[in-house]
């Protein structure tokens, strides 16, 4: 090991895993050991800064191997990572002494990001860059902390300003005008930003948090109740109306709160981030049930749960599937995927969660098509409910204008006119009734128009 740099120790780290890490862990010291408790108990000098392990196998449990780890390194964070469901149980694992829990391949953007911002913060050299919202920005104040805009198609941080400027109102306006709802500011800097957005919304006399602040809330919100799905232990009654009780309590806070007429403004706020399942979740939920509002289609509380679970049943898929975006996936590896609406109604079923009718069926054909090419059903036309068609837009909408490496940002506008030119240039393409994807482009007009 390399003495200057920060000691890292992976305990028996399957590779998949430590792919994902590579580029992080090449600014680090590593020590590898494989699961075997005595070696892992061996004194490791220096001390390790950070202890990313693997699920322990039989007869040692992971609890036990917790407390083991934390009586040899009581200050370190101890991080748990596993590849399968079973045995999965987050909240257990963090009361028995891990820092915390990462399902994969579900988490492995949660991992990549914490070990970046413990990276920076640690030992310096890098920098770990968080999004925050252009709107949560008041023109002409002072900003104590750094800002860069991100270039997606260069993979690059441009900066934008220094802490101690004021970003000028014409460059926000332009800003929330343009692609670019997000700036970045460093990790170890986001405590300024949160002392400046408290302080500003103190001064307008608005809410306690941030609109950045309410979507950190929001993913974690999701990603506490996603796994907290998947524990052997949901599948009561009582779990299943605690699990509502959570669903509504994220749609109430996260989601349908605000302004409905300001129903515009909250759809940027959901755009242009490196998304992972959890923030997908959200965005999805957001997007529908604003899309719900603005296209006079079903309940918007409906469409919001319906975006919160409609992905749940990826978890049953195969990690190696998980990790794959369908264009990349081979016909056998899609045929598996195709089943994914299907094991959501099955995993919402089997943890006696009580949810609407209407939340089910949207849920089980949101990848149906119009012309009858998508699945799992192969539905065409009007047997297709409305709702699941605006729970698909709102899906696929989140993909368009995600932040993608190597790919220029999509504005509303664009993303929505793509859709339009699929379905007018190809027939094989005409994925949403046709009515209701001209309403939705009324709502989104190109600048010019």
């Amino acid at each position: 090991m390399s003495g200057d740099k920060l000691p890292i120790l992976l305990i028996g780290l399957e590779p998949e895993i430590e792919k994902i890490l590579s580029d992080l862990l090449l600014k680090v010291s590593v020590k590898r050991v494989p699961m075997d408790i005595e070696l892992i108990l061996e004194p490791m000098n220096p001390s390790p800064a950070l202890i990313i392990t693997s699920m322990p196998k039989a007869p040692l449990s992971a609890n036990e191997l917790a407390q083991a780890l934390r009586m040899q390194y009581q200050e370190a964070p101890i991080y748990i990572c596993s590849m399968a469901r079973a045995d999965f149980e987050r909240k257990t694992f963090i009361k028995n002494g891990f820092t915390d829990a990462f399902l994969f391949p579900m988490d492995g953007q949660n991992l990549k990001n914490m070990l970046a911002e413990f990276i920076a913060k640690t030992a310096g050299g890098m920098k770990a860059y968080r999004a925050v919202k252009v709107i949560d920005m008041e023109p002409g104040t002072t900003l104590d902390f750094d800002t860069s805009v991100f270039l997606p198609a260069n993979n690059k941080y441009v900066k934008l300003s220094n802490a101690g400027d004021a970003l000028d109102a014409t460059r926000i306006e332009r800003m929330k005008k343009s692609k670019f709802n997000n700036v970045h500011v460093p990790a170890d800097q986001m405590k300024n930003f949160y002392a400046y957005s408290a302080k500003r919304l103190k001064d307008l006399g608005a809410e306690t948090l941030s609109v950045t602040e309410k979507k950190e809330k929001l993913s974690q919100a999701v990603r506490d109740l996603i796994s907290g799905m998947f524990t052997e232990q949901s599948s009561s009654f009582e779990s299943g109306q605690a699990v509502m009780k959570d669903c509504g309590e994220i749609v109430k806070n996260f989601i349908l709160s605000g302004n409905d007429s300001e129903w515009y403004s909250r759809i940027l706020n959901v755009l242009g981030e490196n998304g992972d399942s959890y923030s997908h979740a959200g965005n999805t939920s957001t997007l529908a049930a604003l899309f719900s509002m603005g296209l006079g289609v079903g309940k918007p509380e409906d469409m919001a749960l319906a975006g919160l679970l409609h992905d749940i049943g990826t978890a049953e898929l195969p990690p190696e599937i998980q990790a794959l975006d369908p264009d990349e996936m081979t016909p056998e590896q899609f045929a598996i995927y195709k089943k994914h609406p299907e094991y959501s109604v099955q995993l919402i079923k089997s943890r006696k969660i009580i949810v609407p009718e209407v939340v089910v069926k949207a849920i089980l054909q949101h990848h149906e098509l119009y012309n009858g090419t998508g699945y799992p059903n192969g539905l065409f036309g009007d047997r297709i409910i409305k709702e699941a068609q605006v729970l698909a837009l709102a899906n696929n909408f989140d993909y368009l204008t995600r932040l993608k490496l190597g790919k220029p940002l999509l504005t509303p506008s664009e993303a929505v006119e793509k859709l339009r030119q699929e379905q007018i240039n190809d027939p094989s393409k005409i994925h949403y009734q046709p009515e209701l994807l001209k309403k939705l482009l009324t709502l989104f007009p190109p600048p010019n128009v």
